[in-house]
């Protein structure tokens, strides 16, 4: 059996991965803090046949991304209390009996709208069903946020609004306005770098009093942001919420706290740098 010895490995998991700027990000904090760790990015096709392969190249930590979070949580011999109640991880580490699982895709969504807002006594739109929405409902909730969930697929949409017991809307059924929301947060894959489809809501919906983020953040620009860019919104990048969990993960792989000079604002110029270069 071939191990690393000299070096940790950590690395993100999902498909598509090619996009992802954990790597960059990752890389550049371990370099600043003298760590000697290398972060990859996998393309995982068959998780569980997959997840069997990543064991045995004794890779320690993992960031888990579409569409494998969900999956994760059901493969992790242990999660804590909050992934419990989303459902979903997007954070493992190895340890003597098998994949402890996180989730902080919760903290990376609240920390980074609180950066621009106030969320208590808000009312958010939720597009999409899956992980990163499960997280998103789960976290804007603990604020004090009311939320309504709208996803294409209306099965899907009702078992996460019943999950968190907050209302949903078919994304067919929405007003062309927006005006009874706040905040709104894209939490599906549309408009990821490589993929084609229409926008999700049309840029009537949009007005300058809502706060938006998109959870995709490579492109920074996706049709999504640019409406809401045009409306006058308040924008929060998915980079923000990218950094944000990245620091939890990498806090609770690590052990320690991240330092904010060498270590918080090394991995945001990283993500700037290579969004930069795109």
């Amino acid at each position: 059996m071939i191990r690393p010895v000299q070096t940790d490995l950590f690395a993100v998991i999902g498909n598509p991965v090619k996009h992802s700027l954990s790597p960059a990000m990752m890389n550049a904090v371990f370099k600043s803090l003298n760590i000697p760790a290398v972060y990859l990015a996998l393309q995982v096709d068959a998780f569980m046949e997959d997840m069997e392969t990543i064991s045995r190249m004794g890779i320690q930590g993992l960031s888990v991304t579409l569409p494998h979070k969900e999956a994760a949580f059901r493969a992790a011999v242990e999660v804590d209390d909050t992934a419990k109640a989303i459902g979903a991880v997007n954070t493992l580490r190895r340890w003597a009996g098998g994949w402890e699982g996180r989730n902080t895709d919760w903290l990376g969504a609240t920390r980074a709208l609180k950066e621009v807002t106030s969320l208590e006594g808000k009312h958010a739109l939720i597009l999409g069903a899956g992980g990163v929405a499960r997280a998103v409902v789960y976290g804007l909730e603990r604020e004090g946020v009311a939320v309504t969930v709208s996803n294409r697929s209306i099965e899907r949409g009702e078992a996460l609004a019943k999950t968190f017991q907050c209302a949903f809307i078919p994304l067919s059924d929405l007003n062309r306005s927006g005006k009874d929301f706040d905040l709104v947060v894209q939490c599906t894959s549309v408009g990821l770098q490589g993929t084609q489809a229409a926008p999700l809501l049309p840029e009537s919906f949009f007005h300058s009093a809502m706060t938006v983020m998109d959870t995709v953040y490579r492109p920074l620009w996706t049709p999504f942001m640019l409406s809401a860019q045009k409306a006058g919104c308040k924008l929060v990048s998915g980079s923000e919420m990218l950094l944000s969990q990245g620091v939890a993960q990498l806090e609770w792989w690590l052990g320690r706290d991240i330092p904010v000079r060498e270590g918080i604002q090394v991995m945001r110029d990283a993500l700037a740098r290579a969004l930069t270069h795109e």
